[in-house]
């Protein structure tokens, strides 16, 4: 049975440091009622939820190859199989840590939808899109960084080299 990978981060630990951190503002901030603290109130309030929304975010990342061979990701609140075969370019996203990357899959209909696959947050994220991408899609388009992260899955004795 399929698993879906794991996460590559701790995000319990950021999350209760900025609460604490924010109630301790706020607690400093209601106590001296300077001019202006209900817009640094307000402020700090913003900037927490904004941070907590970041790590919600990450934190549900998904990424799963099924046992019949499709590639499961949570786009929107919805979890999509993608079938290799429906692949037709995979292009990299820059984040702060690794880079992730975006599938470009043609729909039954037609019509063509872009799939991110958070390989940055998961943890062998790259190694399991990458041996996906070589058995279910090797027809998929691969931009450079893409074919870059690629060669060096294969350097590294990750992935094998094609035969």
């Amino acid at each position: 049975m399929a698993h879906p990978l794991e996460l590559s981060y701790n995000w319990r630990t950021p999350a209760m440091i900025a609460t604490l951190g924010a109630i301790g503002c706020l607690g400093v901030l209601v106590r001296g009622q300077a001019g202006g603290w209900i817009v640094a109130a307000l402020v700090v309030l913003v900037l927490w939820a904004l941070f907590v929304l970041v790590l919600a975010r990450r934190a549900r990342s998904y990424l799963m190859v099924g046992d019949d061979g499709a590639l499961v990701l949570r786009h929107r609140r919805a979890l999509v199989p993608v079938d290799g075969d429906r692949v037709r370019a995979v292009r990299q996203v820059v984040t702060a840590r690794t880079p992730s990357y975006r599938l470009l899959v043609e729909l039954p209909d037609g019509r063509t939808e872009r799939y991110l696959v958070p390989t940055a947050w998961l943890r062998d994220g790259h190694v399991t899109l990458f041996s996906w991408l070589r058995t279910y899609a090797p027809h998929a388009e691969l931009d450079k960084g893409s074919q870059r992260m690629l060669e060096l899955l294969r350097n590294r004795g990750l992935i094998a080299d094609a035969s």
